[in-house]
C-alpha cells in the first residue's frame, strides 16, 4: 500500500506596516501596525485632533496600549471584529477598538488631570476633555439603543461581555483564533433578549458572528501546545478540578516514564495504521489490511487528530492534515447508510476539537459540511421534520433520506447529539444546528414513565407516550443520553438549568434502582446493572459501557455538591477496575454478570469470588474500551488521588502484555484467555483509550475539567 503523502508545511508572515503620525515615523513599536486600524474612519476628524502631539507625553502610554493590543492579537483573540449589515454599507467601529478606547479615556484622565485639566491622552491622539466626554456619551447612548433594538445578546457578541439573555451557545463565540465577520443582517426587535423575553430562540436576521482565520496568526506547533492547557473557560461555573500540590522529583520521574510509555504505545499503533490503512476506517491489528465500518472516510484518522495534538505528534498531525485537505470526501454508494450517532460522535467531534485545539480553518470547515449532511437525518425539506434525526442517513447528495417511522428510535443515538452540534452553532453562528438537537432533548424530557428520569432504551418520536414497561439501565443504548445532559449543561455555562435537573433526576434513580451491593454486607463496591420497571427487579449485570456513569456522577457531585454521588462514583469505579484485575490477561470484559444471591437490601447481587464475573453468562471479549480509564481520569482529576494512576497504569501495562501485536493492538475474544485476538482495533482506541491514559500522566493542566468538555468519544470541545 502506497505511504501517505508528505505533509506540506506553509509559513505566513503579518507585512509590516509603516506608522502615519510624522512625529513617530521611526518608532519601531508601531511598524507592525494592523492595515485594519489605519483605514478605519477618519478619527482625526471625528475625535478633533490638534497638530501639537507632546510624543513624549504620548509615547508611555500608547506603547503601553499597543503592546497590550499586540498581545492580545498574538494569542489569537476575537474581540477585534467587524461587523457590517446586509441593508447598510455602514460599518460598526470595531468594538475592540472602541473599548480600548474608552479604558484610555479614564486612564488619561486619572494620569493629566493635575498636569493638564484641558486635554487627555487617548492613543496617539490627543483629545479634548470635553469632545471626549460627549464621544462617550454617544458611544453609551448608542449601545443601548443597539442592546434595545436588537437583543441583549447583541451587546454580548460585540463586547465579550456575558450573555445577558442566557444564549452563550451562539452570541459569544469567542473562538479559538482568528477574528469574526458578520453574514447575516438583523432587524430591529428580533434580538434573543427583551423583545422576546430571553427565550434561546435565534431570530431571522440577526447578525451572527462567523469565524474568519487571521492570516498574521497562523497556528503553528507552540500554538497547538498551549491551546490544550486552556487559556480559562469564561464561566459561571464553578471550578471542579482538584488544585493539585507540585510535585516531588520522584513523582513526577514516575509520572513522565509513564507518560512517555503511552505516549509510545501510540505511536506504535499509529505507525501500523499508517502503513497498512491509510486513508481507511480502521487497520487490523493481526493480519494488516484495512476495513471500512464507519463510511471509509478515514475514521481513525479523523478520530486521532486531537490525540496527536495532545501528545505533541505534530509532524504525524500535519500529515493527517494533509490528506483532509486534498484527499477527505464524504461521497460514497448512493445506496449506502451511514450511521448518524456515530458519524457525529466520531468524525464532528473529531474535526471541531481538533480545530479548537488547532485553529485549523480546514476543519471548521469540514465540521460544518459534514453538520449540513447530516440534517437530512431530521428530513427533507418539503415534509414533515422529525423531531429524532434516523440512525441511517443516505450517502448520496440528493437527500435520498431513508424515510423513519418515527417508532423505536434508540436513546443514546437521538440523546448524544447535543454537544457537537451546540458547539458547531457556537462556532459558525448558525443556529440550525443547536435548535434541532436542544429540541431532541425537550421531547424526550416530556416523555414519562414508571422509572424517574430513567428511559427506556428505545423510545418515541412525535407524540408524548408513557413507558409503561420495559428494562433499562446504564449501558448499552441509553449510556450516552445521560453523559451528555450534564455535559450539555456545561457547555452552555449552566443553562438550561432542566439539563441538571434530568441529570440528578436520572442519578438518583439509579442509585435507588440500578445499584446492588455484595451480599456479605461489604460496600466498597457497586454494581450497576438494569431494572425491569414493571417489577423494579434487578439484574445486576455491568456492562463495560456503564463504567462511564462513574466519572459523570463524579462531576455532578462537584457542580451539585452532592459528597454522595462522589461516594457512588468510586464504588461504581472500583466494581469497574476489579473486573480488570481479576481477569488472566488484566483486562475487562464486556459484561460482568454476577451469580445470584440475595443482599441485605432485597436485591439480587451476583457473586463469583474467583473471576468477579460467570463466563458462560458474561459477554468476556475485551474491545479496547475506554469507559473504565475516562472514569479514573476523572475521578483523579477531582481528588487528586495518586490510587487511579496507579490504576490505570495497571490496566496500560495489561495492553501492553495481552493486546499489542506487531502492527497495533487487538481487541481479545475472552479476558481469561490470553492470546485470543479478534483482529480488530476501533478508532476510539486511539481517540478515547490512549488519549485517557495519556491525560492521566499528563500534568493537570492538561485538557483541564475546568476548560474544557469531552464527548463521549473523549474529543475535548472548548467551553468559551
Amino acid at each position: 500500500m502506497a505511504s501517505p503523502p508528505t505533509p506540506i508545511h506553509s509559513n505566513s508572515s503579518s507585512p509590516q506596516q509603516q506608522d502615519r503620525l510624522d512625529d513617530i515615523d521611526n518608532d519601531n513599536n508601531f511598524e507592525h501596525e494592523e492595515k485594519a486600524d489605519l483605514e478605519n474612519k477618519d478619527w482625526e476628524h471625528l475625535l478633533g485632533v490638534e497638530d501639537d502631539i507632546d510624543s513624549e507625553t504620548i509615547l508611555p502610554l500608547h506603547t503601553k496600549s499597543r503592546a497590550a493590543i499586540h498581545s492580545k492579537r498574538s494569542k489569537v483573540s476575537t474581540t477585534a471584529a467587524t461587523y457590517t449589515t446586509a441593508t447598510s454599507s455602514f460599518r460598526l467601529a470595531r468594538p475592540g477598538y472602541l473599548c480600548s478606547t474608552l479604558h484610555l479615556y479614564f486612564e488619561g484622565i486619572i494620569r493629566l488631570w493635575d498636569r493638564n485639566p484641558a486635554t487627555v491622552i487617548s492613543g496617539r491622539y490627543t483629545i479634548h476633555l470635553r469632545q471626549g466626554l460627549l464621544l462617550m456619551v454617544l458611544l453609551i447612548s448608542l449601545t443601548a439603543f443597539w442592546v434595545l433594538a436588537t437583543g441583549a445578546s447583541a451587546f454580548s457578541v460585540a463586547f465579550e461581555g456575558d450573555d445577558l439573555d442566557g444564549n452563550r451557545s451562539y452570541s459569544r463565540a469567542r473562538t479559538a483564533g482568528g477574528t469574526q465577520r458578520a453574514q447575516k443582517s438583523f432587524g430591529l426587535g428580533e434580538g434573543w433578549g427583551l423583545f422576546n423575553g430571553g427565550r434561546g430562540k435565534a431570530p431571522t436576521g440577526f447578525v451572527y458572528p462567523v469565524f474568519v482565520p487571521s492570516p498574521e496568526d497562523p497556528p503553528t506547533a507552540k500554538d497547538r501546545f498551549e491551546r490544550v492547557r486552556g487559556r480559562g473557560a469564561q464561566t459561571h461555573l464553578k471550578k471542579i478540578q482538584f488544585d493539585f500540590l507540585p510535585e516531588t522529583a520522584e513523582e513526577e520521574a514516575i509520572r513522565e516514564q509513564r507518560r512517555k510509555a503511552v505516549k509510545a504505545g501510540f505511536e506504535h499503533a499509529w505507525e501500523g495504521y499508517r502503513q497498512h490503512a491509510w486513508g481507511h476506517d480502521e487497520v487490523l491489528p493481526v493480519t494488516g489490511g484495512a476495513r471500512d465500518s464507519f463510511n471509509g472516510w478515514g475514521a481513525t484518522m479523523i478520530d486521532s487528530l486531537d490525540t496527536m495534538v495532545i501528545m505533541g505528534l505534530n509532524k504525524e498531525f500535519d500529515e493527517a492534515l494533509q490528506w483532509i485537505k486534498t484527499q477527505f470526501s464524504m461521497s460514497g454508494d448512493p445506496t449506502a447508510q451511514l450511521q448518524f450517532f456515530e458519524t457525529v460522535i466520531r468524525y464532528m467531534g473529531g474535526f471541531l476539537s481538533s480545530y479548537d485545539l488547532t485553529g485549523e480553518q480546514v476543519l471548521l470547515e469540514k465540521a460544518k459540511e459534514l453538520g449540513d449532511y447530516m440534517l437530512n437525518a431530521f428530513g427533507p425539506e418539503g415534509e414533515i421534520h422529525r423531531t429524532f434525526p434516523d440512525g441511517r442517513v443516505s450517502t448520496a447528495r440528493e437527500l435520498n433520506f431513508k424515510a423513519g417511522s418515527g417508532l423505536g428510535f434508540v436513546l443514546a443515538e437521538v440523546g448524544t447529539i447535543q454537544v457537537e452540534f451546540t458547539r458547531l452553532s457556537q462556532l459558525t453562528g448558525d443556529p440550525i444546528y443547536e435548535e434541532k438537537a436542544r429540541k431532541v432533548f425537550e421531547q424526550l424530557g416530556g416523555q414519562t414513565q414508571e422509572l424517574p428520569g430513567l428511559l427506556p432504551p428505545n423510545v418515541q418520536d412525535l407524540v408524548k407516550h408513557h413507558y409503561m414497561s420495559y428494562r433499562t439501565g446504564m449501558g448499552g443504548m441509553v449510556d450516552s443520553y445521560y453523559e451528555y445532559l450534564l455535559k450539555e449543561w456545561i457547555l452552555l455555562d449552566g443553562e438550561p438549568e432542566e439539563y441538571l435537573k434530568s441529570f440528578e433526576t436520572a442519578m438518583d434513580s439509579m442509585q435507588k434502582y440500578l445499584v446492588s451491593f455484595p451480599s456479605d454486607g461489604s460496600e466498597d463496591f457497586a454494581i450497576v446493572g438494569t431494572v425491569a420497571s414493571s417489577t423494579k427487579e434487578v439484574t445486576p449485570s455491568q456492562e463495560h459501557l456503564a463504567c462511564f456513569v462513574a466519572g459523570s456522577l463524579a462531576m455532578g457531585s462537584k457542580y451539585l455538591d452532592r459528597p454522595r454521588y462522589m461516594e457512588m462514583a468510586q464504588k461504581v469505579a472500583q466494581a469497574c477496575y476489579l473486573t480488570y484485575h481479576h481477569s488472566k490477561t488484566g483486562l475487562g470484559p464486556e459484561a460482568a454478570k454476577f451469580e445470584v444471591a440475595p443482599d441485605s437490601k432485597g436485591k439480587l447481587f451476583v457473586v463469583d469470588q474467583e473471576s468477579f464475573f460467570s463466563p458462560k453468562e458474561s459477554r468476556p471479549e475485551y474491545i479496547l474500551r475506554p469507559e473504565t480509564i475516562e472514569s479514573l481520569w476523572i475521578l483523579y482529576r477531582l481528588t487528586g488521588e495518586k490510587k487511579y494512576q496507579d490504576q490505570a497504569w495497571e490496566i496500560f501495562q495489561a495492553l501492553e502484555r495481552s493486546c499489542k501485536t506487531d502492527i497495533a493492538y487487538s481487541g481479545l475474544k475472552n479476558v481469561n484467555e490470553p492470546g485470543s485476538f479478534n483482529n480488530n482495533m476501533e478508532s476510539f482506541f486511539l481517540a478515547e483509550t490512549m488519549k485517557y491514559l495519556y491525560l492521566m500522566f499528563s500534568t493537570p493542566d492538561v485538557i483541564s475539567l475546568d476548560d474544557f468538555v469531552l464527548n463521549t468519544e473523549a474529543h475535548p470541545i472548548l467551553r468559551t
